[in-house]
């Protein structure tokens, strides 16, 4: 729910030529579900490539499904709890490269949120909250926990803070082709640009010419 309305809020309530109408928002609504079963049937996926037994279930408002596997070797089990996440940055790319698609359209900025959103409040709860995200004892909840799991600590913050900072530069290339975006959002005299780090990660570099 919290989702829904934070997504709601940037795409509709400047748009004056879009408006919110009960269709926009039940597209809108429908995006955020799609990049959500994109999300968990990205770990399916990989778990039936790598042979791996997975069981689902029910799980609570801040993680209505939850999952288990049982890998049987460490890359397996990595491969499996960072599907989720690389598959919403990936479709995120193909959404922000590929000029067809309307960027303007409900549907599209639904699942734009959910790309965006997810990967940053997952990697809050991990470091912070630790609602969804953390270990208990030598088992795991939550895909960062997951990856920290089958690698160590260092990985997971590693992995976390490079989705984050993806999901940042894409959310902010997205802004720009909104059509409620103001000019000087648009305007190229400043631009954002993302780089990896020697050390893991990545740095998001913002230059404004004056």
């Amino acid at each position: 729910m919290a989702l829904l309305f934070l997504g709601l809020v940037p795409s509709y309530a400047g748009a004056g030529e879009d408006g919110i109408t009960f269709s926009a928002a039940l597209k809108f609504s429908a995006g955020i579900a799609s990049a959500y079963l994109i999300h968990e049937g990205s770990h399916a996926l990989v778990g039936g490539l790598t042979n791996t037994d997975m069981n689902w279930r029910i799980g609570t408002l801040n993680q209505p499904v939850l999952f288990t596997e049982n890998a049987d070797s460490n890359w397996k089990g990595f491969a499996i709890n960072s599907a989720g996440l690389l598959s919403q940055v990936a479709g995120s790319e193909i959404i922000l490269q590929v000029d067809k698609i309307d960027k303007n359209d409900a549907f599209v900025r639904g699942m734009m949120t959910c790309n965006i959103l997810n990967p940053i409040f997952y990697s809050l709860d991990y470091w912070i909250f630790h609602s969804t995200n953390k270990m208990n004892g030598n088992s795991y909840q939550g895909d960062l926990a997951g990856i920290e799991h089958y690698s160590n600590k260092a990985t997971a913050d590693g992995f976390a803070l490079s989705m984050s900072a993806i999901a940042i530069f894409q959310g902010y290339r997205f802004l720009k082709t909104q059509s409620w975006a103001p000019e000087w959002l648009k305007d190229n005299s400043h631009s954002m640009s993302l780089a990896p780090l020697p050390s893991g990660g990545f740095i998001i570099g913002y230059k404004f010419d004056f």
